[in-house]
């Protein structure tokens, strides 16, 4: 009974993150489509060139340190040592404080030669507008961490909801009133990192607040030391820099991108102009792939403080069910976003970005969902069962492929050799995360019915390729627009029948996801039906 309670938490758990994340993404497409539109390519190349380091300090304040101060906080509720947990906590302010001092100054200082690396000096100014947002980031991990390690991720939820809607509104107000007073794309660039600045700090408010309203701290408890400061410090920063570099894969992929796409496609033979335009139109597919990956950032943000209980308690069928079913989900839906995306990309691109530059790239691009969604969730699984240094090798082995193929290709095809880079060193965490959680659980016990899936894939493209041929897209901006969603609701729906159907997911594996029941229901009708 209390593993189905479990079972139930850990999914409504997803599912809460998940409906964050979506909206979150939601909203990242949503300003990043009139901030395109105002500042043309060049102002979206300059944003996405800082982009990577606000991310940076926003995963960590996320995906990164507060997974490892959970666990810690975690084990000692587990043995009910409230006092210690508390203490921890104050701990991993201190610690991350520092860091984040560090960060700072290291961005900041090194600003100039980023800049040069990146063939333009211009850069300076907001990558140095950017480094503050080093100085939010450990009030906002560690109190996060502080709520998660009580599987308690409501605050998470609504300080990533108030970040993300302040920092778009500040973003989209100071982009305009710098643009209509005459300003650069440079300048709207420095203006969109303070906007982001704007955000973190309200999230960082938010969670003080509500940290404090929870359960203030007594003064006099600090006196009380249970733990060596240096030994939290190590242990802190080393599972959380391997937890980290997991959840950094897909940035750090950005930031290889931002430090080499350029100089590239400037040896491959383009001007310098339009060696920046091509990379911000390269860039719009970002905001894309990170809707796509929504479910699977969600699950591998929920996924560690519950399989990490279970493997205290040694629940070893728990653990296989689990990071088998979310790996599973994972496939499924990682699998349908990217195609489903691929086929539409140039309805889509016309929808967002006005026109359908370098759609089959962005098409070939898509594809990384699917692999990143595999990554992401089986490095959760990896560092739930304390393989956090596997998950985070392997993350480093993808990014260095990633960079490789970056310096390889990009001069000898193009902008299309970024995308072929950027799946393949995906692929690569893939394969090694995913056959790393199989050596841990043993995997091939599990049902994954992975012909069934790709058969529902397969449903549902053909349907939206049908669909396609009746909405002339070509014609019009609107046009693209009707074809693009009609595409997105009619593939969405066609993909779920079949995936019922196919009974693609068992009735066990329904009834743990949320409304599991009704579904289950539905499928068993489905099926009777047939």
């Amino acid at each position: 009974m209390k593993t189905e309670e479990n079972q139930k938490g850990f999914w409504h758990g997803a599912l809460l993150l998940t409906a964050v994340a979506l909206f979150m993404k939601v909203l990242s497409v949503g300003y990043r489509i009139p901030y395109q539109n105002i500042t043309g390519d060049i102002g979206f190349y300059v944003y996405q060139q800082i982009y990577p380091f606000y991310s940076i300090a926003i995963i960590l304040a996320t995906y990164g340190f507060p997974v490892v101060i959970s666990r810690l906080i975690s084990e000692q509720l587990a043995e009910n040592n409230v006092d210690q947990a508390k203490e921890l906590s104050r701990y991993s302010f201190y610690i991350l404080a520092m860091l984040g001092f560090g960060g700072f100054l290291l961005l900041y200082v090194s600003a100039p030669l980023l800049a040069t690396l990146m063939e333009d000096h211009r850069l300076i100014g907001p990558l140095r507008t950017t480094a503050f947002s080093f100085l939010i980031m450990p009030g906002i991990a560690s109190i996060r961490g502080y709520f998660q390690g009580q599987e308690n991720v409501v605050p998470t939820a609504w300080s990533q909801v108030t970040e993300q809607s302040v920092r778009v509104v500040a973003i989209l107000t100071i982009s305009i009133s710098l643009v209509a007073g005459g300003a650069d794309a440079y300048a709207a660039g420095t203006g969109a990192a303070l906007g982001s600045l704007v955000g973190g700090l309200a999230a960082f408010i938010l969670l003080f607040v509500l940290r404090y309203r929870h359960q203030p701290l007594r003064i006099n408890s600090l006196t009380k030391r249970s733990f060596r400061f240096f030994g939290v410090a190590r242990r802190i920063l080393t599972e959380g820099t391997l937890v980290c570099v997991s959840a950094l894969v897909m940035v750090l992929f950005q930031l290889m991108d931002a430090l080499t796409i350029v100089p590239g496609l400037m040896e491959h033979g383009l001007s310098s102009i339009g060696a920046r335009e091509t990379k911000g139109i390269f860039d719009r597919g970002q905001p894309l792939m990170q809707v796509g990956t929504v479910l699977a950032t969600s699950l591998s943000l929920s996924i560690v403080p519950v399989i990490s209980k279970a493997s205290a308690e040694k629940q070893k069928a728990f653990i296989r069910d689990k990071a088998a079913l979310s790996l599973k989900v994972s496939f499924v839906i990682g699998l349908a976003a990217s195609a489903g995306l691929a086929i539409i990309m140039k309805e889509t691109n016309v929808m967002l970005f006005k026109d359908q530059s370098l759609s089959p790239t962005l098409s070939l691009l898509a594809f990384a969902i699917f692999f990143s969604s595999l990554a992401m969730t089986a490095a959760g699984v990896l560092q739930g069962v304390g393989l956090a240094r596997k998950a985070a090798r392997y993350a480093v082995i993808g990014i260095f492929v990633k960079g490789f193929l970056n310096l390889i290709l990009i001069p000898l095809i193009g902008i299309n050799g970024a995308a072929f880079a950027t799946v393949i060193g995906f692929a690569v965490v893939a394969g090694l995360t995913v056959f790393a959680v199989h050596s841990k659980v043993k995997l091939i016990e599990y049902p994954f019915y992975l012909r069934r899936a790709v058969a529902a894939v397969m449903v549902m493209s053909t349907a939206v390729v049908i669909l396609q041929f009746f909405i002339p897209s070509f014609l019009s901006r609107g046009l693209s627009s009707i074809s693009a969603l009609a595409g997105a609701i009619v593939g969405g729906l066609m993909f779920g029948f079949a995936t019922l159907i196919l009974q693609v997911f068992t009735e066990k594996e329904l009834l743990q996801l949320p409304k599991g029941e009704k579904i289950s229901l539905y499928q068993t009708k489905l099926k009777k039906g047939a």
